[in-house]
């Protein structure tokens, strides 16, 4: 062992006393632990919450969305043909997509409808799982009549079946519509009710203007998709009735994509541009939701350097510790240096302390933080669920995350020891053996 690990290390461990690290030491450790698993439980449960955020946007929308400039499709069977064939594409569906105005009763609500394939529409939207999630069935929105939640309805209520088919004035094969959970609450309707879409330009051109159209709807199901905007003012109507209502003949707003490497749609997506040539939009799901994300990836920037300044501070009393530590050994200083110890020498060894310190707070810092993390895992939350859509804090651990955190802390730690080191190194050996 190189004398200065080895008197570095003695110097750390009193000898004369009671053989564990002195106070001053101890709270230097403790607070790099505390900074560092700060730093890992902070950013681990972001993202958690910014990958579930992520799996539920991509869950209900396309991951590429082609469209035209003006809006609307006329020609689009062929072109979903060929962009079914390319490379990357998993899946496509035409869609339809429309501001929208829902009632029922006095209560008055503005939403987005979509009218959407029911044959094709599983294969690029989670759809079909989140109908399940409430129970619902997506064969409702294509056959109503068959459709088992409402006929089991009608069993378990024949009184309420025979007063509908008699006396209520709305007629039973009303087209069928998929809401979200969030609008259903808020509305108090549940799978057979009957809600009133009226569209804003559905009406077509008049005198004045365009002229808003209305059209009464059964609903069918509902959905769930874990982002309470969406719940609250989505729905979802058969292609077929959306383009009737919305005045559209055979055109459709876009064609929705999805692929087999999310990670990998910008390259995809150049791909689907070269495929379908000029007089196209496609845009990807990173630009559809640029904002989110990178309100998301700012937050964490943020909350990593203010989380940063507490291993900062630390720090310094890691500095206090070195420098106590040389005012406390000026004659054994002065005598190494009087033996031959060069400054370079005398430098290594209290840097070499202020790294162990470092060293042992950051891995004592990455077990908190890895306990930490595990706990909140299964701690149930008791706020806000019906925003949140959480029963437990979402915490994903990364190995790329543990090690970011260790080389900063580590990085922040040699710094500190660089004056206390330097101030060890000048010290004359007749200064520090003067008055012995």
């Amino acid at each position: 062992m190189r004398f200065e690990l080895f008197v570095g290390l003695r110097y750390l461990w009193n000898t004369r006393r009671t053989r564990f690290l002195s106070l001053i030491t101890v709270i230097s450790v403790l607070g790099i632990a505390i900074g560092v698993a700060a730093l890992v439980t902070v950013q681990s449960v972001m993202d958690g919450l910014q990958n579930q955020m992520k799996r539920s946007i991509l869950g209900s929308k396309a991951h590429i969305l082609v469209s035209t400039p003006e809006g609307t499709m006329a020609d689009w069977s062929s072109l979903l043909t060929k962009v079914r064939g390319i490379a990357g594409v998993a899946g496509a569906t035409p869609i339809v997509t429309s501001e929208v105005i829902v009632t029922t009763g006095d209560d008055v609500l503005g939403g987005i409808a979509y009218g959407v394939d029911p044959a094709t529409v599983g294969a690029v939207f989670l759809l079909p799982e989140q109908l399940a999630h409430e129970k619902s069935d997506l064969k409702c929105l294509a056959a109503i009549g068959n459709c088992p939640e409402l006929l089991s309805r009608r069993l378990r209520d024949p009184g309420a079946a025979f007063r509908e088919d008699r006396f209520v004035e709305q007629p039973r094969d009303l087209p069928p519509v998929v809401i979200g959970r969030e609008m259903a609450r808020y509305f108090r309707i549940t799978p057979g009710d009957v809600v009133t879409v009226i569209t804003p330009t559905g009406g077509g051109m008049g005198p004045t203007g365009p002229l808003p159209l209305s059209k009464n709807f059964r609903v069918a199901g509902i959905f769930f998709t874990g982002m309470y905007e969406y719940d609250f003012a989505s729905l979802y109507l058969p292609l077929s009735e959306a383009q009737s209502f919305l005045s559209l003949g055979d055109e459709v707003s876009a064609l929705a994509l999805k692929i087999s490497e999310v990670y990998d749609v910008d390259r995809i997506a150049q791909r689907v541009r070269t495929a379908i040539g000029d007089g196209f939009t496609v845009k990807t799901w990173k630009e559809m939701n640029k904002n989110i994300f990178n309100a998301l990836k700012m937050e964490k920037i943020v909350m990593f350097l203010i989380l940063g300044f507490i291993v900062l501070v630390a720090s310094f009393n890691i500095v206090a510790t070195l420098l106590m530590l040389v005012l406390g050994k000026t004659r054994e200083i002065a005598t190494l240096k009087a033996l031959g110890a060069s400054r370079s020498d005398i430098m290594r060894l209290f840097a070499f302390d202020g790294i162990v310190l470092g060293t042992v707070g950051t891995l004592l810092g990455l077990a908190l933080g890895y306990g930490a993390c595990v706990w909140l895992d299964g701690v149930e939350l008791n706020f806000a669920q019906d925003v949140y859509y959480m029963t437990t804090l979402p915490v994903e651990m990364s190995a790329g995350l543990f090690v970011l955190v260790a080389a900063a802390a580590l990085l922040v730690t040699f710094g500190a020891t660089l004056y206390p080191s330097r101030y060890a190194a000048r010290i004359r050996p007749a200064d520090g053996l003067r008055y012995e």
